[in-house]
This record gives C-alpha cells, structure tokens and sequence, in this order.
C-alpha cells in the first residue's frame, strides 16, 4: 500500500510514522467491513460472486474502495461520506450490475470467468510523444 504521507489531514513530523492501515489487505476489508455493510437484494438488476478474488476488474475497484477507505477514515467528520457518495456507490454500481458488472456472467455461488477487451496493437511509433515515455534525460 502507498504510503498516506503528503496526503490531506496527515502531515509527518520528524519522528512521526504515517497511520497503520485499518485493515491488513483487501480480502479483510470485503469481507470485514465490506460485505456486512453492502446488504443489497441480489438478483433484478444486482449480482455478486463469492470469488470475486478471481475477477481482476472486481480486484482493482475492491482495492481501490479498500485504499480510498483508508484515507477516508482519517479525514474526520465528512470522510466516510465523501467515501460512500464519490468512492463506493461509484465502484459498488458497476461491479453489481447484472448487465455490464463484472460479475454479470456469474450466478449465485457459480464463478464464470469474463472475457478481456478486444485489443489490437497499436503502430509501432505512436507511443514515442507519450508524456511518460523515457526521454532519457
């Protein structure tokens, strides 16, 4: 986890250390905080897979809700709402909609894998003028 230092209502002194995060890694914080918290009534427009550890889409949007969490919490008095209206609803919409989450071929307790994106590559130079491609200097 990158570290909190910098960041809005936590500045370091010299001995001070940056916050311990509340919870140890993502699956503690689904399954601790997350889960308990997110009752929805699953089926209609609403889905959800027990494995959504082997979603990479669900993994990076869980992990992102779990990193704004731990910056959130130490935000104060309008942190966690700041958290639930521009950080979980967001995330919580898209990995729970039937139709286009990415649990949508999943069926209760039933694990189906999607597919990627389509790709194709792009031409050998278009990637030279990137703003972070190494310029060398």
């Amino acid at each position: 986890m990158t570290s909190v230092a910098g960041q809005a209502g936590w500045v370091p002194d010299e001995d001070d250390q940056p916050p311990r995060p509340h919870f140890s890694n993502v699956e503690e914080f689904v399954t601790t905080f997350l889960s308990p918290h997110i009752q929805r009534n699953l089926g209609g427009t609403m889905t959800w897979c027990s494995k959504w550890w082997k979603h990479t889409e669900a993994v990076s949007r869980l992990t992102s809700l779990w990193m704004a969490w731990e910056h959130q919490r130490l935000q104060g008095a309008t942190g966690m709402s700041v958290w639930w209206l521009h950080h979980a609803d967001p995330h919580m919409n898209v990995l729970l909609s039937r139709d286009a989450g990415p649990f949508a071929r999943c069926k209760p307790d039933e694990h189906r894998q999607g597919k990627d994106l389509p790709c194709t590559p792009a031409p050998p130079n278009m990637w030279m003028s990137s703003a972070f491609s190494d310029t060398g200097s």
